[in-house]
């Protein structure tokens, strides 16, 4: 891989893993609810999550994705199932007393990635423009993308919790933080049904 294509591929990742989608909105809301600390295993999951659906793609199956079918139109429904459910356990969080819902779990965050339309679409589009064809190994543009990814999904989701936990700072607790993590659990929906749509 030459120079101009791997700046190339890491101002994607910079771009991809940086703006609003499923997980940066989940990792925001959390932060602004619960606070870093209980963000920061649920960040670590995701990523271990991420890295079956990166090697998939690597390997060949963003190929069965891209065709489309039966396979496609169940992961649409278990994508918009689960950022249904963590957009309640969000709203949750930020509605009911401290201490009578349980903090989103390690456990939670492993499916966030690979039932995240954004995550499967930037990772496809990112192995077919930057790696697919070049003088690396299939071995070696699979860690590629599974490094990219990882890094910048450990980065950008633990600012994203981090500004959660800064507006919790300056607000505080009460209706205009409620509101806004209402704000965010919907933005998450919003955004994974344009994704789903696309």
């Amino acid at each position: 891989m030459d120079t101009a294509t791997f700046l190339a591929f890491a101002v994607f990742v910079i771009v991809m893993t940086g703006t609003p989608g499923p997980g940066n909105l989940t990792f925001l809301a959390i932060g602004a609810t619960a606070g870093y600390r209980t963000a920061f295993p649920v960040i670590v999951a995701s990523q271990i999550g991420s890295i079956p659906l990166k090697l998939g793609v690597a390997y060949g199956l963003g190929h069965v994705m891209a065709a489309g079918g039966p396979v496609v139109s169940v992961f649409k429904a278990l994508s918009m199932a689960y950022m249904a459910y963590l957009a309640w356990r969000i709203i949750c969080l930020s509605v009911r007393p401290k201490g009578e819902v349980a903090l989103p779990s390690f456990w939670e965050g492993l499916l966030i990635h690979p039932l995240s339309p954004k995550t499967w679409a930037m990772n496809l589009v990112a192995f077919s423009t930057f790696l697919a064809g070049n003088t690396l190994t299939l071995h070696e543009n699979a860690l590629i993308l599974v490094s990219g990814f990882t890094i910048g999904g450990l980065v950008f989701h633990s600012l994203w919790a981090l500004a959660g936990v800064s507006i919790l700072a300056v607000i505080g607790e009460g209706p205009a933080m409620r509101a806004i993590t209402v704000s965010m659990a919907v933005a998450m929906l919003g955004a994974t049904l344009w994704a789903l749509a696309l």
